[in-house]
């Protein structure tokens, strides 16, 4: 999951084009960024946030590339946002929530607009996660740092989290790389 901070605040001052506008020009960016990982399914979009998945058609890879490119996604989309705050003249700010591990249910809901959706509790700690993150940065989960820990990644241990519904959970943070 990712999730706009305050993009309450920030739309509050913009028409309801703008708003579209602003949220078109992110979506698009972070969807050029999911097109370059073979296994990151877009699921959908819900207000400013933008939820995917990788690996749900793929279960005959490893878990570890399932992770490292939705890790990779999840990094791509914090620097790419950097590239639309100049595009809109804004301070956007994102936060990424991260899990791994199943089982997770998909199918098509409902009879009028159809819609692919997946559940399941990793889907529902991914969530948490994004909510209880710092901006800029990658939550991940204990599961998910297990998946990644030996790859290139900027990983410090946040330590216990409080998850609604999960109570006190492992995590970790990722910040994308520096360029110097």
């Amino acid at each position: 999951f990712t999730d706009v901070v305050k993009f309450s605040e920030y739309a509050s001052n913009l028409s309801p084009q703008e708003i579209m506008g602003s949220l078109s020009t992110m979506f698009e960016a972070f969807d050029a960024c999911a097109k370059k990982y073979e296994l990151i399914t877009k699921i959908k979009l819900i207000g400013d946030i933008y939820m995917a998945a990788a690996g749900l058609f793929s279960p005959d890879i490893a878990p570890k590339d399932h992770a490292e490119q939705i890790l990779n996604f999840g990094i791509d989309c914090l620097v790419e946002l950097e590239e639309v705050n100049l595009k809109l003249n804004s301070n956007l700010q994102l936060r990424v929530g991260i899990n791994s591990g199943g089982p997770v249910l998909a199918g098509v809901l409902g009879t009028d607009k159809p819609v692919f959706d997946i559940i399941g509790d990793p889907i529902n700690v991914a969530a948490r996660l994004q909510t209880t993150d710092f901006p800029g940065k990658a939550q991940i989960s204990k599961f998910t740092y297990d998946l990644v820990c030996d790859g290139d990644f900027c990983i410090e241990e946040r330590g216990e989290v409080f998850l609604k519904g999960k109570g006190k959970s492992m995590a970790y943070l990722v910040s994308p790389p520096t360029h110097n």
